[in-house]
């Protein structure tokens, strides 16, 4: 683990004002020489460079740490939840990434003019504090959005307990019946069998979810495994009899099948003849 991962706040803090340092260095010294025009620039956009590393830093640590997804020992499924959360309601026309995105904008320009209005007036200190705004606004917005999506996401908690996982006593039936296939590498933690069963909940006939389970390894009794499988992921099957899809849902099922890499069962084998 670096310095960075150890000590998040002190990296940024650092970062910031040693910008700071040297953002007051060249003032001093374009000071005492005439650089020209281009100096004034070079000098704001420095100093709201440092201003960002310091002030909205601490935020933005804060945000990416929080866990509005169930926590686990392992950091990895956490990182593919979040980025499927935001692409599944995408899909469903749940989410509202246009407006979150327009209140963020807004607020920077609504932040710097209040800044300007408050410096023309010599309040200074509320002209500081509407610059150091202009930066931690957008971040606050932006990350109190999918915290929400993502809480509205786990409509039931510890959805672990609400799935069932067996062994297929005839993989060729399985395999037959051509079902949807989610790999993991290794038996998946709690965290992402909770982030699975919210997933299909919306499809689900009953309050249960079934999974079959089939090791890669397995696969090499009967059929040709693909070649991106490795020879730790299991397949996870979904049979499509436990749920309900009318034609709509049928077409939503199929759209965020891909998004969540879920592919059929005949990708990833190949039947062996005879």
């Amino acid at each position: 683990m670096n310095f960075k991962q150890r000590h998040p706040y002190l990296f940024w803090q650092l970062i910031g004002w040693g910008i700071f340092l040297a953002d007051f260095a060249f003032l001093v010294v374009a000071a005492l020489n005439d650089f020209g025009e281009w100096q004034y620039p070079v000098i704001v956009f420095t100093f709201i460079a440092a201003l960002f590393a310091v002030a909205a830093s601490p935020f933005i640590v804060r945000f990416t740490r929080k866990r509005d997804v169930p926590q686990n020992e392992n950091g990895y499924p956490e990182k593919i939840i979040r980025s499927k959360i935001s692409a599944i309601n995408f899909a469903r026309k749940t989410g509202h990434e246009a407006l979150a995105a327009f209140l963020a904008f807004f607020s920077i320009i609504f932040f710097f003019f209040a800044a300007y209005i408050l410096g023309e007036r010599v309040h200074l200190a509320l002209g500081f504090t509407s610059m150091v705004m202009a930066v931690i606004a957008p971040f606050v917005i932006i990350s109190a959005y999918y915290t929400r999506m993502t809480k509205k996401f786990f409509t039931t908690k510890n959805g672990e307990k609400l799935v069932d996982i067996y062994h297929p006593e005839d993989v060729r039936a399985l395999y037959n019946a051509n079902p949807r296939v989610l790999i993991v590498n290794g038996d998946p933690p709690p965290v992402l069998l909770n982030f699975f069963y919210n997933w299909l909940k919306f499809y689900l006939k009953d309050e249960r979810l079934t999974l079959y389970r089939v090791p890669a390894p397995e696969l090499c009794r009967d059929f040709t495994p693909a070649n991106f499988l490795g020879y730790g992921d299991i397949l996870f099957c979904i049979p499509e009899e436990q749920l309900a899809l009318t034609k709509e849902k049928s077409l939503l099922f199929r759209k965020e099948c891909d998004i969540m890499f879920a592919i059929p069962l005949s990708v990833c084998a190949v039947q062996e003849n005879g």
